[in-house]
């Protein structure tokens, strides 16, 4: 069921101009979304943003590729890359180059004032596409009264450290013989296998994003490493869904994975303890991915309604926008000059370790982009990854029979 959201007056008026927006934030994101909406509205008073949301990923994709099967898509929408990259082959968006280059546009101190990371992500054959709209990092997250009182001044800076940190921390309080206190959680994940394979100088999926390359010997020790954390060290366990934020929150895992929104969520449950923030471990390499979408514009829209559009996310991506965005919700700022304003220097100084964590920007991946990556992840987490946490098989033979599937994933258009 879709639960629409209008912000600001409803009333029909033939001056205003329209724009739809289909989106899938809910809860406090969606609020904090909302009222920006209506902020805009009121300073725009010729536009009016429709806020409308699709509840879930999965619902808002078969919506937009009904909707342009039909020829009535909305004007704007937050689209991943994997989306993206069909949405062009259908012909189906306006790219935002069109945009930022036109009259209202960018200035180039405006353009390489966003992270590059952003603009990479943004861009398919030197071309911006679409805009960044709600981007985040991978993010840990420790106890640090639990730091603390083991006498550990930091987070691991490596995944060998993150191992003798966890068991450290793993404590078996009533000597039954199982840990009451674990050195982490998580559920199978490909992002975090995703996370170790890139920090041991492996890679998903070939250059040209053609080929499965995670079976390969630092995909095999990245999984490998996974396992032992709890089968071998026994200092994690697996959970579903955001079972181990739960558990993290009452204080029975000392560290824990998510992405920097995650942090409004678990500053919200008000645990009894400090929570730090902390980039990704490393390996060879400091490696952390960025996760979130992008906005796009709908290439069959009318002129003026694309027009204010892009007046919208120009307005959103302004930095004084970007500031109260990322403060209320926990996504990271799309532009360097947002970390020069006050606000967001006080944030900086109230959330501990939140600066390193952001400054990952400067070193951070995309994951791939081609419309077979899609169905791809989904393979890789329950075709490679489940089988050997939950059911034993060895990481070397499930990798291999996962990359097979994959590969045919990859081989077809979507």
């Amino acid at each position: 069921m879709l639960i629409i959201l209008l912000a600001g007056c409803s009333k029909k008026d033939d001056k205003v101009t329209e724009v739809k927006f289909w989106h899938v934030m809910g809860g406090p994101l969606g609020k904090a979304l909302n009222e920006l909406v209506d902020e805009f509205n009121e300073e725009n008073p010729d536009i009016h943003i429709t806020s409308v949301s699709m509840g879930n990923y999965q619902a808002l994709t078969q919506k937009i590729m009904a909707s342009i099967l039909a020829g009535n898509p909305p004007t704007i929408a937050q689209v991943y890359e994997s989306w993206t990259t069909s949405l062009m082959q259908a012909d189906a968006i306006q790219p935002i180059e069109d945009f930022i280059r036109g009259e209202e546009g960018l200035k180039e101190e405006e353009i390489s004032d966003i992270f590059p990371v952003f603009i990479k992500d943004n861009t398919w054959n030197e071309r911006f596409i679409t805009s960044p709209f709600n981007k985040s990092v991978v993010t840990y997250f420790y106890n640090m009264d639990m730091f603390e009182k083991e006498g550990i001044e930091k987070f691991p800076d490596t995944w060998n450290e993150f191992l003798m940190v966890a068991k450290r921390l793993t404590k078996d309080i009533n000597g039954d013989g199982e840990p009451d206190i674990w050195g982490t959680a998580f559920p199978v994940n490909a992002g975090m296998f995703a996370q170790i394979l890139h920090a041991k100088g492996g890679k998903i999926l070939s250059p040209d994003e053609k080929q499965p390359e995670f079976q390969n010997k630092e995909g095999i020790d990245a999984l490998r490493f996974i396992y032992d954390l709890i089968y071998t060290h026994k200092v994690a366990y697996l959970t579903t869904g955001y079972e181990h934020q739960d558990d993290f929150i009452a204080g029975n895992v000392a560290m824990i994975s998510g992405t920097s929104v995650s942090y409004s969520f678990i500053k919200e449950a008000k645990p009894s303890f400090r929570i730090g923030v902390a980039p990704p471990p490393g390996d060879k390499e400091k490696v952390v991915f960025i996760m979130g979408t992008n906005v796009a514009i709908f290439r069959n829209s009318g002129e003026k309604e694309k027009e204010a559009a892009w007046k919208f996310i120009k307005w959103f991506i302004s930095k004084e926008i970007q500031a109260r965005w990322v403060i209320k919700t926990g996504y990271v700022p799309v532009r360097k000059s947002t970390l020069e304003l006050p606000a967001i220097k006080q944030h900086l100084q109230n959330v501990p370790g939140l600066k390193d964590a952001w400054a990952s920007l400067d070193y951070a991946l995309i994951e791939p982009r081609t419309p077979g990556w899609l169905v791809g992840r989904r393979l890789l987490s329950d075709v490679g990854i489940e089988p050997v946490l939950r059911g034993g098989m060895a990481v070397e033979e499930s990798l291999t029979r996962c990359a097979k599937e994959v590969e045919r994933a990859l081989a077809l258009q979507y």
